[in-house]
C-alpha cells in the first residue's frame, strides 16, 4: 500500500491549519490504510474520537479511487453518511482535492440539492455521496463503500441500510466496505459488531471507561492525531474545562472526545445523579392542590404517576406493575436484581391487574395518598385511554391537560423540569423509584438544541429501562410550574365525561 500512502501524501490539504500544503498522513492513518486495503480484507472498521481528520482521510481515499492507485475501470464508489447533507461535506473535500476538478474534459460533476456525484471521463469511475436512506440505495453496484459515522445513522433504518449496501457490494468480486466513525452507544449496532470482531481489519481508538477523563494520557487513547495536531489538544482541553462544570457537556465529551459511545443525536442524562441527591428530602410540606403526571404502560412497561405541589416543591411518585410475572421475575428479566421487590417493600410500587397494569387502581392509589389534583397531565397518545379509566372510577372533577412527546411539548417540559430542579423549586421525597428512574432517564436533542426524553434505546436508553416515573415527574413538574406562573391553564372538565 506504499503507492496509496504516497499518493495521498501528495494531495493538497484544503482546510484547517496547514491548508495549502501537502496532506499529512499520520502514522495511525498509514497503519489503517495498510491494513484496510490488504487483498483479503472485505470489511474494515476504524473508530476514533471526533476531530482526528477522519473525514479528510475518507475523502482522500475517494480521490485515490477516482484518479489514483485505487482506480478500477468503470467502478462505482459510494460514500454513505447519516444524511445527504453530511455526505456533501466529504463530497466537497473530494472536489477540493481533485487535480483539475474544473476541467470539463476530464470530470463531470453533478452538484445539486439532492445529487452529489463525480465521474472521471477518462476511466469511467464514479463517486457518489448518499444519505443512509435504504429507499435510495437501489441499483448500486459499488467496488467500495465508505460508511461515514454509522453511529449517527437513523436508528430505525440503519440495519436495513447496511444490509442494502452489503448486498450491493456482493455484485462485484473484490468489493470492500470501510466504516469510519465514533463508537455507537449500543452493542447491537452493526458498526459496534464490526469493531467487536466481525470486520476483517479493525482499528479502534477509545479511552478505557474507567480512565480519568480530564488527563491528556486518556485523551491520547481515543485521539491518535493529538500529538500531531496541537490545535486539537487545545480544543479538547477547552471542552474538558466545560465538562468539569456541566454534566451535559461531560456526557458529550465522553462520547465524542473519549469515544465511549455516541448516538445520532447527542445524548445526556435528564439530570445528574449528584444533583438529584442534592435536592432530595425526607419529607416536604403538603399544599392544597397538586399536578398529577401520568405515564401509562402495558404488560412489559411500568405505569407511573407523580404528584407535584408547586407551592412547596414536594414531588412524590408511585408505580404499578401487573401481578404476572412476579416482581422478582421482572427484576431478573430487566437486569435490576431485586430492585422492584425493594420498591414494593418501600411503598413506591404496587401490583394491580393480572397481566396488564390496572390504571384504575393506580389512579385510586393516587387519590388515597394525595387527594384530588388540580390538574392531571398525560401523553396525548394515551388521552382516550386515560379518560376512559377516569370515567370508570368516577374520578373527582379536575382539569385534564395533554402534552405531545416530541421536541415541541416534550422539549418545553424538560426545560421547565431541569430549571425548576436547578432553582430549588423541586423537593423530591427520597425514594428508590424516583432515584432509579432518574438514573435511567436520557434525553436526545435536535439540531435546534431542543431536548426531550428519549424513547426505547434512543439516546442510550435500554429497551426495558424503567424511567416511567421520570416521565410522569416531568409532566407533573412542568404543568405545576406553568400554572404557578399563570402562563398557561387547562380547560376544566369533568374527567368522567369524554
Amino acid at each position: 500500500m506504499k503507492k496509496l500512502i504516497d499518493y495521498i501524501g501528495h494531495l493538497p490539504l484544503t482546510q484547517g491549519q496547514g491548508a495549502g500544503g501537502k496532506f499529512p498522513v499520520f502514522p495511525w492513518e498509514r497503519r489503517f490504510l495498510t491494513g484496510a486495503f490488504r487483498p483479503a480484507v472485505q470489511e474494515a472498521a476504524l473508530s476514533v474520537g471526533r476531530g482526528n481528520g477522519k473525514s479528510s482521510l475518507c475523502a482522500a481515499v475517494g480521490v485515490a479511487c477516482l484518479d489514483g492507485p485505487l482506480v478500477r475501470s468503470r467502478a462505482e464508489v459510494v460514500v454513505c453518511a447519516s444524511s445527504f447533507e453530511q455526505g456533501r461535506i466529504i463530497f466537497e473535500h473530494v472536489l477540493a482535492m481533485l487535480p483539475d476538478a474544473t476541467d470539463r474534459r476530464r470530470w463531470r460533476v453533478w452538484d445539486s440539492a439532492n445529487v452529489a456525484q463525480i465521474k472521471n471521463l477518462d476511466n469511467g469511475v464514479t463517486l457518489k455521496c448518499i444519505g443512509s436512506d435504504p429507499r435510495r440505495s437501489h441499483g448500486l453496484a459499488p467496488v467500495l463503500v465508505l460508511a461515514d459515522e454509522p453511529a449517527q445513522w437513523l436508528h430505525t433504518t440503519a440495519d436495513r441500510m447496511i444490509a442494502a449496501l452489503r448486498t450491493a457490494l456482493g455484485k462485484i468480486e473484490g468489493s470492500r466496505l470501510i466504516a469510519l466513525g465514533t463508537r455507537p452507544d449500543s452493542e447491537a449496532h452493526w458498526f459496534q459488531k464490526m469493531l467487536d470482531g466481525e470486520a476483517d481489519y479493525i482499528d479502534n481508538y477509545s479511552a478505557p471507561a474507567d480512565a480519568p477523563p480530564f488527563q491528556k494520557r486518556t485523551w491520547v487513547k481515543a485521539n491518535p492525531s493529538l500529538r500531531y495536531m496541537p490545535w486539537l489538544e487545545k480544543t479538547i482541553r477547552k471542552e474538558a474545562g466545560k465538562a468539569k462544570r456541566d454534566s451535559d457537556q461531560l456526557a458529550a465529551f465522553k462520547a465524542l472526545r473519549l469515544n465511549l459511545g455516541t448516538a445520532d443525536t447527542l445524548q445526556s442524562l435528564l439530570i445528574d445523579a449528584d444533583e438529584w441527591k442534592r435536592i432530595e428530602v425526607d419529607k416536604a410540606d403538603l399544599a392544597d392542590r397538586y399536578a398529577l403526571g401520568i405515564d401509562l404502560g402495558g404488560t412489559a412497561a411500568m405505569s407511573a404517576a407523580a404528584g407535584f405541589w408547586p407551592d412547596t416543591g414536594r414531588l412524590e411518585a408511585v408505580a404499578c406493575f401487573p401481578e404476572i410475572p412476579s416482581l422478582a421475575e421482572r427484576g431478573l428479566a430487566d437486569g435490576v436484581g431485586n430492585l422492584y421487590v425493594k420498591m414494593a417493600e418501600a411503598g413506591d410500587l404496587i401490583q394491580a391487574g393480572r397481566r396488564v397494569s390496572s390504571i384504575e387502581e393506580l389512579l385510586t392509589e393516587c387519590l388515597e395518598r394525595w387527594g384530588t389534583p388540580g390538574v392531571i397531565v398525560c401523553d396525548r397518545w394515551r388521552e382516550g385511554e386515560l379518560r376512559e379509566k377516569l370515567e370508570k372510577i368516577d374520578f373527582p372533577i379536575t382539569s385534564l391537560e395533554v402534552r405531545g412527546q416530541g421536541f415541541k411539548d416534550g422539549g418545553e417540559d424538560v426545560r421547565i423540569f431541569r430549571k425548576a430542579c436547578a432553582a430549588g423549586n423541586v423537593r423530591p421525597e427520597r425514594s428508590l423509584l424516583l432515584r432509579a428512574a432518574m438514573s435511567e432517564a436520557r434525553v436526545v436533542g435536535d439540531p435546534a438544541g431542543n431536548e426531550k426524553l428519549s424513547k426505547l434505546t434512543q439516546g442510550g436508553r435500554r429497551a426495558r429501562a424503567r424511567d416511567d416515573a421520570a416521565a410522569a415527574a416531568i409532566l407533573a413538574v412542568a404543568a405545576g410550574m406553568r400554572r404557578s406562573r399563570s402562563t398557561r391553564s387547562a380547560t376544566p372538565v369533568r374527567a368522567a365525561v369524554i
